[in-house]
């Protein structure tokens, strides 16, 4: 198989998405490493449920630690050292 460079993957994008889309794997290379464009099939094929849950549970976990930034940096919760937090534990 032969490896685009990436002037020829830029010029040839829809085409190289249909042949990944085959089952095809389009080799790109750029600054003499090569990457690889293939497909990996329906977004919802993806995350099995388990995988689906982890991602909603953290995605809930960073949202209300930014939440908790916000209200740190708004003075509404007071800010804790990274020592004072390992005294916790």
């Amino acid at each position: 198989m032969e490896a685009l460079s990436v002037r020829e993957y830029r010029n040839n994008l829809a085409a190289s998405f249909d042949r990944a889309a085959e089952g095809e794997r389009v080799i790109i290379r750029r600054k003499n490493k090569l990457y690889a464009l293939v497909s990996l099939g329906n977004d919802q094929t993806i995350l099995n449920k388990g995988q689906q849950e982890r991602l909603d549970n953290l995605a809930d976990s960073l949202r209300r630690s930014w939440s908790e930034v916000k209200q740190i940096e708004a003075g509404m919760i007071e800010s804790k050292t990274a020592m004072s937090f390992l005294d916790e534990l």
